[in-house]
């Protein structure tokens, strides 16, 4: 392969383009490296790229044509693709490949950074010190989101700046550790909070882009669009949201209004980010068009779009509704999985799942020898070997004192006696467990 820089205002049809000057991620373009197909295609290159990187091997746009307009552009190069043998690479200095060994074992991101360059965050507080500052960042949340919402039901005004203080501190707590936060959603899982949900999306949301490196100024737009997804439903009547039987064409479109009436509560607020209104806009499209309200498919649901999505979907999933009981973090990750390129974005949705942990921290999971624990700490590198506070004994009675496992140095060999690894998790309150009874530790 040859990648050739090439300025977008440059490119026509036929170029493979292999390479952006910034992350797919922060684009609408669904798949990393593809041929352009019309000009509004190059429109868009243009509008979110100065430059792009072009496979010269691949498209349907001859060598020797490219090396001509790129030469008109005035860029001087020849391009010689298959005449000279390829380059072998140089071997990685003894420097690299230790920090390439090391970086796999370490769990802060710091020695990633050295090693690519690329923006990492790094766990700056343990979760039993970060868990009071969660916890008082989501109650500011609860009591902001809680006030808005009675505002809205009164016909008053979103008080759109009032929610943008209010996420600050979650922000600030998902970048110190992500865990406490994520925690503390799902020990809000049994309140009957109609903001919950809001707070959680607004979390996962900003917990994944903490994971693909955004800056603060992108996750301050995560999480609020996060807080305001469903703001619409305080327009719809409540017995309706509370409805346990199957809702009527005439409910499901009344239902599916919430997405307009939220734009509409927001849209004139000054200096609202256009990517806050995609969240509330795009947050019921998928990828294959079966979404509502327009059906959107693909590259057309703009990134902000796909992110709101998938995290309240997945929140949807791990919560009691009025007509379906909540699934456990397991369970709603592994149907994430099966949804890929399907509803959702494939290459967002594994991003999702490595943000989380195939068992999030707080998950109650129950260990093949019938013992019973919750979540405390991930292993970022094995994630489905965390470890583990056991709270059951195989007779699922509670211990007389708690035991805690760290699956990283216990075999998962099936064959080896003393094995131990995790059968299947739970939703959340299993077994009248509590995990607020037991973060500090």
């Amino acid at each position: 392969m040859q990648r050739v820089k090439i300025d977008a205002a440059n490119l026509i049809a036929g170029m493979f383009v292999a390479q952006l000057d910034r992350p797919w991620l922060e684009t609408p373009f669904l798949f990393q490296g593809f041929e352009i197909r019309d000009d509004s295609e190059i429109d868009l290159l243009r509008h979110y790229c100065r430059h792009v990187y072009i496979d010269v091997t691949r498209g349907s746009i001859p060598v020797d044509d490219i090396e001509k307009l790129l030469n008109r552009a005035g860029s001087k190069v020849v391009l010689k693709v298959g005449q000279a043998k390829p380059k072998v690479a140089p071997k990685p200095s003894l420097k690299h490949r230790i920090l390439h060994v090391l970086s796999n074992i370490d769990p802060t991101g710091r020695i990633t950074h050295r090693l690519d360059g690329s923006k990492t965050y790094r766990i700056k507080a343990s979760l039993k010190r970060e868990m009071p500052q969660a916890a008082e960042a989501y109650e500011v949340a609860m009591m902001t989101m809680n006030n808005v919402l009675e505002h809205v039901r009164e016909g008053r005004a979103v008080d759109v700046a009032k929610v943008q203080e209010a996420v600050g501190p979650i922000i600030s707590s998902v970048l110190r550790n992500p865990s406490a936060m994520g925690w503390f959603v799902l020990l809000k899982k049994r309140d009957e909070y109609a903001y919950s949900h809001s707070i959680a999306a607004s979390v996962w949301a900003v917990v994944l882009g903490r994971h693909l490196g955004f800056d603060r100024a992108a996750l301050e737009m995560l999480a609020l669009g996060g807080m305001l997804l469903d703001i619409g439903k305080a327009q719809i009547p409540e017995g309706l949201l509370k409805k346990k039987d199957e809702l009527t064409n005439v409910e499901n479109d009344l239902l599916a209004r919430h997405v307009e009436y939220g734009l509409e509560l927001v849209n004139d607020y000054p200096g609202i980010g256009r990517e806050v209104l995609d969240m509330i806009a795009s947050h019921h499209e998928r990828l294959d068009g079966s979404g509502y309200p327009k059906g959107l498919q693909g590259a057309d649901i703009p990134i902000y779009g796909r992110i709101a999505s998938l995290v309240d979907c997945y929140d949807a999933m791990t919560s009691d509704r009025p007509y379906a009981n909540a699934m456990s973090s397991y369970d709603a990750v592994c149907e994430l999985n099966a949804l890929s390129d399907v509803h959702f974005q494939k290459e967002l949705v594994e991003q999702f799942v490595q943000a989380l942990g195939m068992f999030p921290t707080g998950s109650i999971v129950e260990l093949n020898s019938g013992e019973v624990g919750i979540v405390v700490e991930q292993n970022h590198i094995r994630r489905l070997r965390p470890k583990i506070m056991v709270l059951l004994g195989v007779d699922k009675q509670p211990l007389k004192k708690n035991q805690t496992v760290d699956l990283r140095k216990v075999s998962g060999d099936e064959r080896k006696q003393n094995a131990k690894w995790i059968l299947r998790g739970y939703e959340p309150g299993a077994f009248g467990i509590d995990p607020g009874n037991y973060f500090v530790a």
